[in-house]
């Protein structure tokens, strides 16, 4: 037996990911496991459907057993993003490979990539960029430039970046993992109008205009689901339903209550409080607080964190238990093997949770909450208890 896990958000699932998965069986897995987003996701906000319909697809598309990567990884940096996944794949006790997208494909390429960024000359390099200025990602380009200029070039690449933080972590974890980098086809990440497979950002478009008509069952393994639930008003979830109420929340906080936020550093509290102070909407206080030193897909996760009412705390332990979203027959001999290998609690139904740590209970409290607000980004607002009552899906 030979078992692949891949981290992933599905959001939605499409015929890129089905690839992926087909080209990780091909490369000698007999069993996938899919580390998955709940309901939030990087860009920092909630999923376009919710957390069980997108683990279903996978599923059905060749997946045999789905656990969530939860809040706060599953909407964090690259680097909290492919470390909490690795660590859930690590702590199953059973995973073989780690299976993952990439422009370049070249695994030799990530490994020197990954190598340099621990190099003390490159932190070195990396820091004093900060210090004047520079956003992370740009410091850490240019640091790396400086010793290997091609290696660099994959970080300009948003797969090949993710790949560099996986064998980071398999490296800091421990991991016995193989890696295993499988070429991405189709469009680019978040390319319109690319060749080949469309990306999940236009598939989202498309989807959040509900105009079904446009998107063929091959694009989206799983449309009827996808079209179920916009009948039964769950879909597509949208953040700009919750503009006013995300408005008040952040009108509500002051610079300190800023500051306890992941990933706040260098008086970006105070920056954020101006610009909340002088715009009338989530959009212009995105423009308004986006620098070289802040980029947006930073500022806009540091904003969604404090609607859900996330802290640095929550970042300072990895996650603590493995939450078992679905299983096919192959994933329910996974989990067997789980059950005696894995060093984390295997949690498939809400009362598993109650006998458990407080900090392990607590990380569950924020998943919950996290799906009590993204209930009301849905077209019809459901009622709270989202994730207490989802059931585990086996087909």
């Amino acid at each position: 037996m030979t078992v692949a896990g891949i981290i992933a958000e599905y959001n939605p699932f499409h015929q890129g990911h089905a690839w992926h998965i087909a080209q990780t069986r091909a490369a000698g897995a007999s069993h996938v496991v899919v580390v998955m987003s709940g309901c939030t996701v990087q860009r920092g906000e909630f999923a376009i459907a919710q957390t069980s319909v997108r683990a279903r697809v996978a599923l059905e598309q060749g997946a045999d057993l789905v656990i969530m990567l939860p809040t706060p990884w599953s909407c964090s940096r690259a680097q909290s993003f492919a470390r909490a996944g690795v660590h859930l794949l690590h702590s199953l006790g059973c995973v073989d490979v780690l299976s993952f997208g990439s422009e370049s494909a070249d695994l030799q390429l990530i490994q020197r990539a990954a190598t340099l960024l621990k190099r003390e000359d490159v932190i070195s390099v990396m820091r004093q960029a900060i210090g004047e200025g520079a956003a992370f990602a740009r410091a850490r380009q240019g640091a790396v430039a400086q010793a290997d200029p091609q290696a660099a070039a994959l970080l300009r690449s948003p797969n090949d970046t993710l790949a560099i933080e996986y064998l980071s972590a398999i490296a800091h974890l421990g991991a016995p993992f193989k890696p295993l980098a499988i070429a991405r086809k189709g469009a680019g990440h978040d390319e319109i109008g690319g060749k080949g497979y469309r990306s999940a950002s236009e598939l989202r478009i498309t989807l959040r205009s509900t105009d079904f008509d446009k998107i063929e069952l091959c694009e989206v393994p799983g449309l009827q689901y996808l079209e179920k639930e916009n009948a039964n008003g769950r879909m597509p979830v949208d953040m700009q339903r919750l503009e006013r109420a995300w408005l008040a929340c952040l009108r509500t906080m002051q610079p300190n209550d800023f500051a306890c936020l992941p990933d706040i550093s260098e008086g970006m509290e105070h920056l954020l409080w101006r610009a909340i102070r002088q715009e009338n909407s989530v959009y212009d206080i995105l423009k308004t607080a986006t620098s070289k030193r802040y980029p947006t897909a930073r500022v806009r996760r540091v904003l969604f964190h404090a609607l859900l009412g996330a802290s640095a705390k929550d970042f300072e332990a990895l996650p603590c238990f493995i939450n078992v979203i679905g299983f096919n027959n192959r994933g329910r001999k996974l989990l067997h093997c789980a059950k005696v290998n894995a060093v984390l609690p295997i949690i498939t139904r809400y009362a598993d949770m109650r006998k458990l740590p407080e900090l392990t209970r607590q990380q569950y409290k924020l998943e919950c909450r996290a799906a009590d607000l993204m209930v009301l980004a849905m077209p019809e607002v459901q009622l709270c208890g989202m994730e207490e009552k989802r059931q585990t899906i086996s087909i």
